[in-house]
């Protein structure tokens, strides 16, 4: 993707529809400053809270790219968000998420949406989550140990949340604050200079009014389900010309991201 050229009508275009977006104002996090392109790398140590995502960064991930791809899922969720505020727009809002990703770099290489259908009774989201993940992950055209670890820093990171109670409840409410219930699961790495974004995603509509998702079982008589998956390869020219206009956008909402420990 990195290698195709991009012309600067393409660029300019995708800017002009970033500029016209509108963002959810949704819920704050708590206080941080956006990322800016060279801060410090995170280790595998640390994971993010991004929304409604909660992602993963492999330790080779350069600094750019990983704030690149933390404001961009950021922005796109935003979006979808605003637009498609309902728990029955499930499908919408995942299908502009991409097209934002799309407009902010991020192109996708793979993807797929459809409806989720669980046997038995139960079913824990965390869980069911990481289990799309890993059918995206297994997609990846990476090497082996890449994907597995992308898998074992995923997993790390949702699990280290249980721990977490203030980031979980905050996680907790965040989610279902947003119309639309949903559940993403990311992982980034960056492979010969490319980044890749694996990402897996649990669309669902509440008939319910319970406030938890992650960590207990939820009635699946209750939940209508659907499952996204996607493998997103950033665009380093179309990421290099939106980057200020998402900056600019996202001033505002410089609290939705929240780092913490694995």
């Amino acid at each position: 993707m990195n290698n195709q050229v991009v012309s600067d009508q393409y660029v300019t275009a995708c800017v002009k529809s970033l500029q016209e977006y509108e963002l959810d104002d949704g819920v704050i996090i708590r206080p941080r400053s956006m990322l800016t392109v060279g801060d410090k790398i995170e280790e595998p140590s640390k994971a993010s809270i991004v929304g409604e995502g909660v992602l993963s960064f492999s330790s080779g991930l350069s600094g750019e790219n990983r704030s690149d791809a933390q404001n961009a899922f950021l922005y796109a969720s935003l979006v979808a968000n605003k637009k498609f505020p309902e728990d029955y727009q499930g499908k919408e809002w995942y299908e502009l998420f991409r097209e934002v990703m799309t407009k902010a770099g991020w192109a996708p290489v793979s993807k797929y949406y459809n409806d989720l259908h669980i046997s038995g009774t139960s079913v824990r989201m965390d869980k069911l989550v990481l289990e799309i993940l890993g059918s995206v992950v297994a997609g990846v055209a990476l090497p082996g140990p890449t994907t597995a670890l992308m898998l074992k820093v995923a997993g790390e990171a949702i699990a280290a949340l249980q721990k977490r109670d203030t980031a979980l409840t905050v996680y907790e409410r965040n989610l279902l604050a947003h119309g639309v219930g949903g559940i993403a699961a990311g992982a980034c790495t960056e492979h010969n200079g490319v980044a890749t974004l694996a990402l897996g995603a649990v669309r669902f509509l509440r008939r319910n009014t319970s406030t938890k998702v992650l960590f207990v079982d939820v009635d699946t008589r209750s939940v209508k389900l659907y499952r996204g998956e996607t493998v997103f390869e950033k665009n380093d020219t179309v990421a290099q010309g939106t980057r200020k206009t998402i900056a600019d956008k996202l001033i505002a909402h410089a609290g939705k991201i929240a780092d913490y420990d694995i």
